[in-house]
């Protein structure tokens, strides 16, 4: 039987194809894919692939429940729509890579091309949580988004401004979101307010 020694370069190196930590990432989401959970809710799960080729995964912005009311996930994918200089999105039937039961895998799924392999400015929110078996886990959250060329937000671009000043403070605010009994602050995530009606004023 063999035995094994640590070896502190192969632990980092480790950690070095995922993204982990809370900040503001550029780079493309690899997969847009629609998704309807066990109580009929709505959504979108993405792949993000960092600039410096990290991933993020199993990133869902929820948008319609199961009566077809809309959830705060929405308002965030039409700040990413804004960000994409996107206009509307359909799904597509298509095969994708995707991990699955611990290893990536093909499967066939509805996915959203418009919002896929193309740039994007990112904020993600580490989140604590407890698990089934009482241990301590973590995910990562979609909670904001900028243009990748210009870091403008969607409320910039929508008021077409002419440079990008909301990110600094956004990305200063942001903390990792603690277990609902912890009383650490969580930064809101950045929706895309007033996207009814205005689609004279979109800027692109």
């Amino acid at each position: 039987m063999r035995s094994y020694d640590l070896n502190p370069e192969a632990a980092k190196q480790a950690e070095q194809g995922r993204i982990s930590e809370t900040g503001k990432y550029a780079g493309a989401f690899t997969r847009a894919e629609a998704v309807t959970s066990k109580k009929s809710t709505e959504g979108i799960e993405f792949t993000f692939r960092s600039a410096d080729g990290r991933d993020a995964d199993f990133l869902t912005l929820w948008t319609y429940n199961a009566d077809g009311k809309e959830l705060f996930g929405l308002k965030v994918l039409n700040a990413l729509m804004t960000c994409m200089r996107v206009k509307q999105i359909k799904p597509v039937h298509a095969q994708i890579e995707k991990w699955m039961d611990g290893g990536k895998q093909k499967t066939d799924a509805d996915v959203f091309p418009e919002l896929m392999n193309k740039p994007v400015g990112v904020l993600l929110q580490k989140e604590h949580y407890t698990k089934n078996d009482g241990s301590m886990g973590s995910k990562l959250n979609l909670v904001g988004c900028f243009e990748a060329s210009t870091e403008m937000t969607a409320s910039e671009i929508l008021n077409k401004a002419t440079k990008a000043e909301r990110l600094g403070s956004i990305v200063s605010s942001l903390r990792d979101k603690a277990l609902p009994a912890a009383t650490t602050r969580a930064v809101a995530p950045m929706g895309a307010s007033g996207f009814e009606d205005m689609d004279d004023d979109i800027p692109f």
